[in-house]
């Protein structure tokens, strides 16, 4: 087993991009932008045993800058692992069985108590299903469901859609909508639309992203990024923000002016995404799913492919099960409402 840190890139590249379904959100590129974002560090962990091999990402998080415990512990003796944001989980190549998983946990719990490292929490990719057989040494639960569109067929990608929102995308054509593929010279108007956006839907305060996160994945992740815009009347009203390799491509932020939504502007935008997919070959546009489970959000991106739902599974395990109990007793002590029982995968993070 390595751990590689996003100084060494070649490396961190070259080992994501010999495993044949690698997809953006395991470049190092990609970590590199979240560690603007988030408070911590990535880290790409590699682990090879009889030409059997895996490899994820996570970003190593100092406890003690969570708010119910800052005052409790020490700055820099205690951390633990998460999947930065997105999706991420193993790539695999190989034989991965229980005995491979069993050698391997045996092996970062090692690291993990060696380096004070607590617990750890995995985003699995939708699309990759990598989830599966991983329950034999994770604790894995089934979130929610999130899209995709099959981008394989131009003329599947409308008759994959329901007639609503096939009647959404003619209405937006026949209101002179117009998508076009920028470059990063609209950053500041794509901001100011996400942010207004994010306002009207009182976002957390983690889906607000810096000016230098969207300058930075615009001139590293260049080659994996695209910039949809809606225009009406010579004016940008919605705009998205993709990432995308040769298989996959993600709708990964976007923004619409609540005045102009009855235009249907991002209804065309995600099909005329799909299309332009489809010409670069990628197999599958994930959409993703709703903030919630089955939220108004989640039935939008429903309606571009009827049978699109897919599991998005969440999993932990921990390193320092004494430790664990620790900070759910050092909370419990000091919040009288804090239950350890509670429902979050990393229990003494809940908030």
């Amino acid at each position: 087993m390595i751990i590689i840190t996003t100084e060494e890139e070649k490396q961190w590249n070259d080992i994501v991009k010999s495993f044949s379904n690698w997809d953006i959100y395991y470049l190092c590129q990609y970590s590199k932008s979240l560690e603007l974002h988030e408070d911590g560090q990535a880290y790409l962990i590699y682990f090879e045993r009889d030409k059997n091999r895996i490899c994820y990402i996570v970003i190593q998080k100092d406890i003690s800058k969570f708010k119910y415990l800052t005052e409790c512990i020490e700055a820099d003796t205690w951390f633990d692992w998460e999947t930065p944001y997105g999706y991420g989980g193993p790539l695999e190549e190989g034989r991965i069985d229980r005995e491979f998983l069993e050698i391997f946990i045996e092996e970062l719990t090692k690291y993990g108590k060696e380096n004070h490292i607590i617990s750890q929490f995995l985003r699995f990719h939708p699309l990759l299903e990598n989830y599966k057989h991983w329950e034999e040494v994770f604790e894995i639960r089934h979130l929610k469901k999130t899209i995709f569109m099959d981008t394989t067929d131009e003329e599947a990608i409308m008759k994959n859609m329901d007639t609503k929102n096939r009647n959404m995308i003619r209405k937006a054509i026949k209101n002179e909508i117009t998508i076009q593929i920028e470059e990063d010279q609209h950053i500041e108007e794509f901001i100011s639309i996400y942010e207004k956006t994010m306002k009207k839907n009182n976002a957390d305060n983690y889906y607000y992203f810096s000016k230098e996160y969207f300058q930075y994945i615009f001139s590293a992740m260049r080659e994996q990024t695209k910039l949809f815009c809606a225009y009406y009347q010579g004016k940008i009203i919605s705009a998205a923000i993709f990432f995308y390799n040769k298989n996959y491509m993600h709708y990964h932020l976007s923004g619409a002016l609540e005045e102009y939504k009855i235009l249907a502007s991002m209804n065309l935008l995600l099909y005329q995404a799909a299309v332009w997919a489809n010409h670069q070959g990628i197999q599958k546009l994930h959409l993703g799913g709703g903030v919630g489970s089955e939220d108004s959000l989640f039935h939008f991106k429903k309606q571009f492919h009827k049978n699109g739902k897919i599991d998005f599974c969440i999993g932990k395990n921990i390193f320092d099960i004494e430790k664990y109990n620790s900070l759910l007793e050092i909370r419990k002590s000091r919040e009288s409402d804090f239950r350890v029982d509670n429902s979050f995968m990393i229990q003494y993070r809940y908030e």
